[in-house]
């Protein structure tokens, strides 16, 4: 049997703690030897016992879908949430939101059961809103101190913004019926409400 001188499980800990970019040093006591990790910018670098050196580079991110699974556009950093939600930059790389319309942003997370379900009646509200409200979807993953900026205390929560204010919040599961009245609330109160005969 082998010796593994790194626990995978340590690695992975100590991954999750340099993944913004921050500069972490390490110790870790094995039964067979002492190893050093170095976590710095883009780099790492690992000694062992024998003071054997070995910098590698840390993967880059891949590329994430645009498109979510709730039909929403992906915001993937806070700088997108920022520009495209709160409506802080004009600059976008990316096609911009019409800045007119009402944001749906749906906060969930790809393990919870509750935002699956609540992933195709947020489809059917894109659908049925369509040139109305824009829809985006974050991960609280992704991005916890969006979540937590934005006072999500669990999900899914589904916020309804205007030019960078929360104008309604609707916590857990919900019915298309209800999204929708929301949504017509909100649009009704900004005048963008259209009548139905």
């Amino acid at each position: 049997m082998t010796s593994v001188s790194l626990p995978l499980l340590i690695i992975s800990a100590i991954l999750l703690a340099v993944r913004h970019g921050s500069e972490v040093n390490a110790f870790i006591q094995t039964t067979t030897s002492i190893s050093h990790l170095k976590f710095s910018g883009d780099k790492y670098l690992i000694k062992n016992a024998n003071n054997h050196e070995a910098i590698n580079k840390r993967r880059q991110p891949t590329a994430l879908p645009m498109v979510t699974k709730s039909g929403g556009r992906l915001i993937a950093s806070i700088e997108q949430f920022d520009r495209e939600v709160l409506k802080n930059e004009e600059i976008s790389e990316d096609p911009p939101l019409d800045p007119n319309l009402p944001v749906l942003v749906l906060f969930s997370a790809p393990w919870c059961g509750p935002c699956r379900l609540t992933n195709p009646v947020v489809k059917e509200i894109m659908k049925q809103y369509q040139n109305k409200i824009e829809v985006v979807e974050i991960s609280t993953d992704d991005l916890p101190e969006v979540a937590s900026d934005a006072g999500v205390l669990s999900i899914p929560t589904i916020q309804l913004y205007y030019e960078g204010k929360v104008l309604d919040t609707i916590v857990g599961c919900v019915a298309k019926n209800v999204l929708a009245k929301s949504v017509d609330k909100v649009l009704e109160d900004l005048g963008m409400l259209e009548e139905q005969v």
